[in-house]
Formats: C-alpha cells, sequence, structure tokens
C-alpha cells in the first residue's frame, strides 16, 4: 500500500450533514447494508440510481414499475456485503415476471448465505466504467481514500492511499494521477465527478473517523457525464 499525505487539509468543517450520518451508523457496528451505506455516500454528495426497497417479489414488481426501464433486482442485508459471490444479484430486467422471479431468486440465495431477513433493493441500470472508491480508517494513522479499478477488478494489484481529507485540488490531482490505471480517460470520462466523489468519500471518512472502519462505491459507474455509485459498501466501529 502506498500512502500520499501531501495535500491532507487540517481544519476542515464538519459536513452539513454530519449529523445525519452519525443517525444512519446509530446503533450499529460491524458491516452495513447496502441501503445504509449508499445513504451515508448520498449525504455526502454522491449520486444514487433511483431505488425503491421491497419486502416481497411483489413489491419489487411495484417498484420496477415505477422506476420504468430496465432494473437491477439486489438482496439487502447486512451479512451480505458482496452480494453477487453468493448469487443474489440480477440485472437488466424488464417486465413484472422477470422482476418477480428475480426477486424470488435473490431473496432464496441470501438466506441460503445466511441472512436472516433479506429485502430487495430494486434499482435503475446505470452505465459507465467501473471503479472503485474507498476509504479505510486505521485506528492509529487515520483516515485514508483511494481510487482504483472497480467491479471485479478491485482487489487486484496495489492500492494507493491518499489521507484524508482531501481539498477540491488535490482530489482532482489524486483522480489523474490514478486515471490511467483505472481506465479513465479525460475524452471520455468526467474526471471532476470522479473526482467531487473522491473528496466526498474523503470527508465522510475524515468526519466519521470515531465510528466507520471503512466506506466503499464500488462500482462507481463513471461516464462522459456525472458518475453514480451502484453499489455501497460499509463498516461502522462499535462506539466507545
Amino acid at each position: 500500500m502506498d500512502l500520499q499525505e501531501e495535500g491532507a487539509v487540517g481544519d476542515v468543517p464538519p459536513h452539513p450533514n454530519r449529523r445525519a450520518a452519525l443517525a444512519v451508523l446509530r446503533g450499529v457496528a460491524g458491516p452495513l447494508d447496502e441501503v445504509r451505506a449508499g445513504r451515508i455516500l448520498e449525504l455526502y454528495g454522491i449520486r444514487r440510481p433511483p431505488q425503491r426497497l421491497a419486502r416481497t417479489p411483489e413489491e419489487a414488481v411495484r417498484a420496477a414499475r415505477e422506476i420504468r426501464g430496465p432494473v437491477a433486482v439486489k438482496a439487502v442485508a447486512a451479512e451480505l456485503p458482496h452480494k453477487a459471490r453468493v448469487g443474489a444479484v440480477r440485472l437488466g430486467l424488464r417486465g413484472d415476471a422477470a422482476v418477480a422471479a428475480a426477486a424470488r431468486e435473490v431473496l432464496g440465495a441470501a438466506r441460503a448465505a445466511g441472512a436472516r431477513d433479506p429485502r430487495v433493493l430494486v434499482q435503475a441500470m446505470a452505465t459507465g466504467t467501473e471503479v472503485l472508491v474507498g476509504a479505510v480508517v486505521d485506528e492509529r494513522f487515520g483516515p485514508a481514500v483511494t481510487i482504483r479499478p472497480g467491479g471485479g477488478l478491485a482487489e487486484a494489484g496495489e492500492a494507493t492511499f491518499a489521507a484524508c481529507p482531501l481539498s477540491p485540488a488535490r482530489a482532482e490531482a489524486f483522480v489523474r494521477s490514478q486515471a490511467d490505471r483505472c481506465g479513465l480517460d479525460p475524452a471520455r470520462h468526467d474526471l471532476r465527478a470522479v473526482a467531487r466523489a473522491v473528496r466526498a468519500v474523503s470527508w465522510a471518512a475524515h468526519d466519521l473517523r470515531g465510528r466507520l472502519v471503512s466506506l466503499e462505491a464500488n462500482p462507481l459507474l463513471v461516464g462522459r457525464r456525472g458518475a453514480v455509485a451502484v453499489d455501497a459498501l460499509a463498516e461502522a466501529r462499535a462506539p466507545r
């Protein structure tokens, strides 16, 4: 792991939504489900796709009708931080029958993997190049943020981290320094949107460092205009 310490901002005021983010973490220790983790990302300014939460296949069908267009259907449970690995994700679905069948399948897969009370997240499909934007909070060294290839490539190769929080200028410089290895081309990808996401995660990690172990948008899908976090992971530290 390579840690870049220069560029961190010393005295950053708390984010206006810090109190709301702490409320998301209240009473939680260990992994968060995607909805909670995604809410923290949203509070710090990272866009999420249109989505609805459901408990049954019938509710999932109604949710898909409201969203319109192709949807992803995913099981949601704190016990499933990597739900695709246990078969609890279905993508590119259209029509009531396909959505209902997918909801039944992902709920079954989640329960088989040990989730006690899984729910279904119905989410509008999005496109773009996948990157991971994440932060870890080390009890000795403090929070640090990274950007690297996302999705199935997230665990490959070395990661470069930058100490949190990052200024807007430092976030842009950090993203540009990592763009090639992430498959990001300034001519085809909105690097400023990625930099905003990196800064947002770094700010959240700094603000919530007493309660967070880690926070990720993975993947963050990056297009010509904007970036959207289609999945979110986080782990909370027990309050002291």
